[in-house]
């Protein structure tokens, strides 16, 4: 049977709740014009239940379920009955509290399996290059090390010494820098034992002579959530890196910017540093990551992760470290 166009429905379109009142017509119009497209409105509506469930540390009642995202009891009710019989949502007994179903954390997981850290960070390279005006790069962790595996070049001539396949250096590059704080240590002592036994060489110039100084700078790095090196590498070029993490508390990758000395500010507070951490957080909370008090100690003291060999797979080329 045909509807009435004035037939009154609660609408969600994105997190924002339609008020009651308007016709069926203007709330489809309405849809339409967030996306173009129209959708299926019930399932906008559902989807902020299993967004809270989703963000909450422990099953929740009913009535809190409903309280925050303005649903009568009675409506809850019923979408939490109806995600409960095909697995998106689970109800404990005796509390009748909901939570997270297996379903929704099959899904999860499939979702997680499948990101890829690589391909995710190219627009926020893109995007960061063109906030900042300054070369970005992506580093993983792969056979010889810290390796630049993605990059966004800027007209600056810094985009010369910033090259795809590039190993970095532990303890003089930003990135390496990095991965020396987060990464576990049975990654990173060979590399950081090799550097040290280099007498005159960037680490030793650089300040770092003893296990005892490289010590002093993990802590630091740690407690900022970020490294920045000037002129380390190559002189006159500075550069910042911070984090991204995954799902599993390990690092996977660290975000870089690299600019010329007294160009690109450096300063904690500053501009590039804070659109930089943002980034990476924003990346990492992409991969799945959820900070948690010890997160940063879990990270450090972790099992290493399967260190991909870019070599072998031909994509790599050993370069000249740059910061």
């Amino acid at each position: 049977m045909a509807r009435s166009s004035s037939l009154e429905i609660d609408v969600v379109i994105g997190n924002t709740e339609l008020a009651p009142g308007s016709t069926l017509a203007s709330r489809k119009l309405m849809l339409r014009s967030s996306k173009g497209i129209a959708g299926v409105q019930s399932i906008e509506v559902g989807a902020a239940l299993l967004r809270l469930l989703a963000k909450g540390d422990s099953p929740m009642k009913l009535t809190d379920l409903a309280a925050v995202t303005g649903l009568s009891t009675s409506r809850a009710h019923k979408y939490l009955t109806s995600f409960i019989r095909c697995g998106l949502v689970r109800q404990s007994q005796p509390s009748g509290r909901y939570g997270i179903g297996p379903l929704a954390a099959e899904l999860g997981f499939a979702a997680l399996r499948n990101m890829d850290v690589v391909e995710l960070a190219q627009d926020t390279l893109d995007d960061l290059r063109d906030q900042l005006q300054t070369v970005t790069s992506l580093t993983i962790w792969a056979n010889r090390g810290p390796t630049i595996v993605r990059r966004s070049v800027h007209e600056q001539s810094v985009s010369l010494v910033v090259q795809l396949g590039a190993v970095m250096s532990m303890l003089t590059s930003a990135n390496g820098r990095v991965f020396l704080a987060f990464a576990p240590k049975e990654m990173t002592a060979p590399l950081i034992a090799a550097e040290l036994r280099e007498r005159g060489g960037l680490a030793a110039r650089a300040g770092l002579r003893t296990m005892s100084d490289v010590t002093a700078l993990q802590d630091k790095v740690r407690a900022q959530g970020f490294a920045t090196v000037v002129g380390a590498t190559h002189h006159g070029i500075a550069a910042a890196s911070a984090a991204i993490f995954d799902y599993t508390d390990k690092i996977v990758a660290a975000l870089t910017l690299v600019g010329l000395e007294g160009v690109i500010d450096l300063n904690p507070k500053g501009r590039p540093i804070r659109t930089l951490v943002e980034a990476a957080a924003e990346l990492s909370s992409r991969m799945g990551f959820a900070r948690t008090e010890n997160s940063r100690k879990a990270v450090a003291s972790s099992t290493p992760a399967r260190q991909p060999d870019l070599q072998r797979q031909g994509r790599a080329r050993v370069k000249t470290p740059v910061a």
